[in-house]
């Protein structure tokens, strides 16, 4: 698209066609449609939430209020860390309006996670889903999808336990997960077989990169694994800023450039990038990929407000090219990643 733009342009556009879907309309790479309880979902809300934060429009937030009351009222949703993605907006509504059936529900989620959520290697987080069962499986996009909402939940609470806990996830799922040579994150660990699994992924390791500034701004600063975390969040920003393709972009098997370049990622590591850059956990060197990264995304937006060039749903596979295989689709996680990098711009 032409590069005559503004932020709220952008994000109106991408706002606008997230939730300008027919309801009943099947998600296109996995048949899910909007109206479904998942981490799909709950992505691209928290990208809405940003997008009205931004843009001050209210029919976003009627649009979250909504969505999320229509599934209060059916109870029409399990526990799993992915579906714990929606609780990012929840504890949004509640801190806009107040009203107590937003905390009880953050609460039930967050005591689910603390006390009934599958457990891997040493306590780490399960990447079970309500329709899949993974035993002792350690997958990275568990640190989008669960912990940054017990941070959150921590903050509002004052329960320093929630925020602990997510700290304590993260420096094991890095130490599960990482690869010495390049400091980047295997997409999954194996308990059962001692092994990490699938390939360097993209958009598994923008997952980590997303979140991250975030949970780390909201730790004390006395928490006694946040300078550990600081660290090895940039051994692995040093892989990522090395994988980083001339377009700007990031490829979908990171240290494999013959792979298609995907942009679901591209918008999570830009995100991360700039945030840890402005909170000062980055060197401003790193500005240079940042705007490579963004200009790379602003790109790939089309007239429609359609995030272009973004993998489908993908799951842990055997070798990098399964993930070469995965088509491109518009999905609802994408346009939510895209929402909330372009929100921080």
């Amino acid at each position: 698209m032409s590069r005559a733009w503004t932020k709220v342009d952008l994000l109106t556009r991408l706002a606008d066609r997230t939730i300008g879907g027919n309801p009943d309309e099947p998600h296109n790479d996995t048949g899910i449609g909007p109206n479904i309880w998942q981490w799909h979902q709950g992505v691209a809300l928290y990208g809405l939430v940003k997008a009205y934060e931004t843009t001050n429009k209210a029919k976003y937030k009627e649009f979250i209020r909504s969505w999320v009351d229509g599934h209060l009222e059916r109870r029409d949703f399990g526990k799993s860390i992915n579906t714990t993605a929606p609780l990012l907006a929840v504890l949004k509504l509640y801190e806009w309006t107040g009203e107590q059936k937003y905390y009880d529900l953050c609460e039930e989620f967050a005591d689910w996670c603390m006390a009934e959520a599958p457990r891997a290697e040493e306590g780490t987080f399960e990447h079970s889903c309500t329709a899949n069962s993974y035993p002792n499986q350690i997958w990275a996009d568990t640190l989008f999808m669960g912990c940054l909402f017990l941070t959150q939940w921590s903050r509002v609470t004052k329960r320093r336990v929630y925020a602990r806990e997510a700290v304590r996830q993260f420096a094991l799922h890095y130490k599960y997960l990482h690869d010495p040579a390049t400091g980047l994150l295997y997409h999954g660990y194996y308990g059962n077989e001692r092994q990490k699994r699938g390939v360097i992924w993209g958009r598994g390791n923008g997952w980590y990169a997303a979140a991250f500034p975030e949970v780390i701004s909201l730790l004390d600063s006395e928490e006694p694994l946040r300078e550990t975390l600081i660290a090895d969040f940039k051994r692995f920003i040093k892989g990522v800023a090395e994988a980083q393709d001339t377009s700007g972009a990031w490829h979908t098997v990171m240290n494999a450039p013959h792979t298609y370049l995907e942009l679901s990622a591209t918008a999570a590591f830009t995100y991360g990038l700039g945030q840890a850059i402005e909170r000062g956990y980055l060197d401003r060197a790193y500005v240079t990929q940042y705007d490579r990264g963004i200009n790379a995304l602003i790109r790939h937006i089309n007239e429609q407000g359609e995030l272009t060039s973004a993998s489908g749903g993908t799951s842990v596979m055997p070798n990098l090219e399964d993930y070469n295989a995965v088509k491109y689709a518009p999905t609802y996680f994408a346009q939510g990643l895209a929402m909330i990098a372009l929100s921080a711009v």
